[in-house]
């Protein structure tokens, strides 16, 4: 735009660009428009709102729990594979369970374990989930993988049970049962339970006792399953949330209490948490009205304008916005954009940009109107002013709603898919309450201002009646006692009189100046010092027990069993011996980084398969074993024994790990993902275990070409997003300034 300019040909008008006169061009005839319809407009609006807020509230609210994560980040792609892997063809069944006990101070006490083996028991068989056949299959019936994952708890509580007991009858303890931790041994047949055991205090003593574990805190379980032909999503977040409700409100024991974690728990959680915000949009729309109120009344009475009417025009101010949000969200959900909890944040927002709005047009309506009782003009009439008003606020809020819109734009494609999110339904938001603010509000102006200049008129002729039409208006107004709106403008001038001379002050000028500089040293110094820390408990509401869940997690399960999930894409071919040699060196590797519990923690089942393999060539003298003692001494494994190496019942363990097809009479791998634990109770804080997980990726990114390997933590989505916020936020504030 160009510099304002006055010159005696133009008498003090002032030179505009064509882009400036022609929005005033159209805001003037719309003006006009909105005046000669302002009930049609303000019904069509108002059914408009009552369509989009029924879409709204009928529209099922949906939450991505990788949606924080940054476009690009690495934990992105490492969660579809894990997904994949896990879930090729949707999303399964996963579930965590966390038992601890109410009377007594470790989970090894008699009375808790069996209640243990009881809700063990509970979980496989009394939860069934619909067939493709209309059937109904508990847990035990359906899986395939992974049933025998809490099978070592139910043998190590069961042989523990039954120890505790010989001991108690003077019966001397069986020398084939080792129920040590994290490796428990029972008739030659070795477990870790390591996932199962956590809060974990060792024995001193070396005598001989049951079991090296003086105390443990808490046990957890865990039911998982692939998704079967027949299920669909609602299905498997309903059998979720029966055993989730089940623990939440049936579930009776005076020995133990049930914490349950799953994906539909938490997305229901964050639905829950998000639809809390909705009461406050009630209470900050009681707020923001009463404070809109006071405050459009006193700048009524200091422009001398007090009207009833004024207070429509509040009101009216805080209903636009949240009239606009529910059109616009509405409108989102019908072109299929997903409903998501942070979306409730939006109507706060789009508040405050709409009620400044408001004041905007209040105070030009204001200004306009003393105007005209001071210099009155013919044909005046509510649109007439109306139209004055478009044109001197409708660019200011036309600029402010394009500068929000484009500041949400960098939001769209520089940070996560929720904020993504949310930068959609803001922009569509703030668009409809511009929209909304030209049409609906004008429209309500234009009517109160119709009573307005009603009122006008007959006080004018009451004040005509009263001072008689032969005397001038200095006689009528003259008056001892000064009107108590006259003395508010008074004293209100003289206020800021007073303060525009403090402001216009050298010495209080320079004193602001230095003040804004110790402030932004300081500012500048604690983002260098602060700790980005984060917690997916901040997303549940106080009384969630995922908050509690989550408190448990980090305070015994994470410090002693932090867990690595490594998937081996390419196998490739391991009867080769050096293909074989370079996985376990691999292994080995991952195996002796800071805080690794080693073999220990590691879930490889190669090892097990070498031992299935020298076991099986010691015992076999049939034809063809001179091939597979062969393949044995090339440093190999013979992958045709892997069918009869996964039905063993000591092995059924490893049918989860491991995905295979046969092809030609031969058994091809074509993936399997290995486990690494780690421990350290520095990994209670968020950088120890961003630090893990860049080691595990080093490790990986030196072997990942030829294995194509992945490695998947639980943390990885959270552990990227705390190293991109410092990118986010001055990527944002650059965008916004710019």
């Amino acid at each position: 735009m160009t510099v304002d300019e006055k010159t005696p040909a133009t008498k003090g008008a002032v030179k505009t660009t064509r882009l400036v006169r022609g929005i005033a061009w159209f805001f003037e005839k719309w003006s006009h428009f909105v005046a000669n319809h302002a009930v049609a407009l303000i019904v069509i609006c108002v059914v408009l709102t009552l369509i989009g807020t029924f879409k709204v509230a009928t529209t099922p609210n949906e939450n991505d729990i990788t949606g924080y994560t940054p476009y690009g980040a690495r934990a992105r792609d490492e969660f579809d594979v894990m997904t994949d892997f896990f879930a090729h063809n949707g999303n399964g069944i996963a579930m965590f369970v966390l038992i601890l006990p109410t009377r007594h101070e470790s989970v090894l006490h008699p009375d808790v374990l069996r209640e243990a083996l009881r809700l063990e028991n509970i979980l496989s068989t009394n939860f069934t989930m619909p067939t493709a056949e209309g059937k109904h299959q508990n847990y035990q019936e359906f899986c395939t993988n992974f049933c025998q994952i809490n099978e070592p708890f139910v043998q190590f509580a069961r042989s523990y049970l039954t120890e505790l007991d010989n001991s108690k009858n003077g019966t001397d303890l069986s020398e084939r049962i080792s129920l040590n931790y994290p490796i428990t041994s029972i008739y030659s047949r070795k477990m870790s339970i390591q996932p199962n055991f956590f809060g974990i205090e060792m024995m001193n003593e070396t005598a001989k006792t049951i079991t090296n574990i003086r105390s443990s805190k808490l046990i957890a379980l865990q039911l998982r399953s692939e998704r079967k032909e027949g299920w669909n999503s609602q299905g498997i977040k309903d059998f979720e949330m029966s055993i989730t409700n089940y623990f939440e409100k049936e579930f009776k024991s005076p020995e133990i209490r049930v914490l349950t974690l799953s994906t539909s728990y938490v997305e229901a959680e964050v639905v829950r948490a998000g639809m809390s915000l909705l009461p406050f949009l009630v209470v900050g729309f009681v707020i923001m009205a009463i404070v809109s109120s006071v405050t459009t009344f006193f700048s009524a009475l200091y422009m001398q304008q007090v009207s009833i009417h004024k207070f429509s025009l509040a009101i009216a101010a805080c209903i636009c916005p949240f009239m606009a949000c529910g059109t616009a969200l509405g409108a989102l959900f019908f072109c299929g954009v997903r409903f998501g909890s942070i979306l409730c944040v939006t109507p706060f927002l789009v508040l405050a940009i709409g009620v400044d709005d408001a004041y905007l047009m209040i105070h030009s309506w204001q200004r306009v109107t003393a105007e005209r009782r001071k210099h009155p003009v013919e044909g005046d009439s509510p649109g007439s002013r109306l139209s004055e008003v478009l044109v001197d606020t409708g660019p200011a809020i036309l600029i402010s709603a394009l500068t929000n819109i484009f500041a949400d734009v960098a939001g769209c494609f520089t940070s996560s898919p929720e904020i993504s999110l949310l930068g959609y339904g803001n922009m569509a938001c703030i668009f409809c309450d511009f929209l909304y603010q030209i049409t609906f509000y004008s429209a309500i102006m234009t009517i109160t201002g119709y009573f307005e200049m009603k009122d006008e008129a007959q006080k004018r002729h009451i004040k005509t009646i009263a001072c008689g039409a032969e005397n001038d208006d200095s006689s009528c107004t003259s008056s001892s006692v000064e009107s108590f709106d006259v003395v508010v403008k008074r004293r209100v001038a003289t206020f800021l009189e007073t303060y525009i001379s403090l402001l216009t002050n050298a010495f209080f000028q320079v004193l602001v100046i230095l003040t804004w500089i110790v402030f932004l040293v300081i500012s500048i110094y604690g983002i260098t010092i602060m700790n980005i820390n984060l917690s997916p408990r901040k997303l549940f509401m106080e009384d969630s027990s995922l908050r509690e869940m989550d408190d448990l997690r980090v305070k015994y399960v994470v410090p002693n069993y932090y867990l690595a999930n490594v998937f081996v894409r390419n196998p490739g071919d391991l009867t080769d011996g050096k293909r074989l040699e370079r996985l376990n060196n691999f292994v080995d590797e991952m195996e002796h980084l800071n805080g690794s519990w080693g073999a220990l923690g590691t879930n490889y089942f190669v090892r097990d398969f070498i031992d299935f393999q020298a076991a099986m060539n010691e015992e076999e003298e049939a034809e063809g074993g001179e091939e597979e003692k062969s393949i044995v001494k090339r440093g190999g494994i013979d992958m045709n024994n892997l069918p009869m190496f996964l039905e063993w019942p000591e092995y059924l363990f490893w049918k989860g790990f491991v995905q295979y097809h046969s092809e030609s009479n031969h058994t091809v791998l074509d993936r399997f993902f290995i486990t690494f634990a780690i421990h350290g109770t520095n990994l209670q804080e968020w950088p120890a275990r961003g630090d893990a997980l860049r080691e595990w990726r080093k490790v990986v990114d030196k072997y990942s070409t030829e294995f194509g390997l992945s490695v998947f933590s639980d943390d990885g989505i959270y552990v990227d997003l705390i190293e991109n916020m410092p990118t986010d936020a001055w990527q944002s504030a650059v965008a916004t300034l710019a």
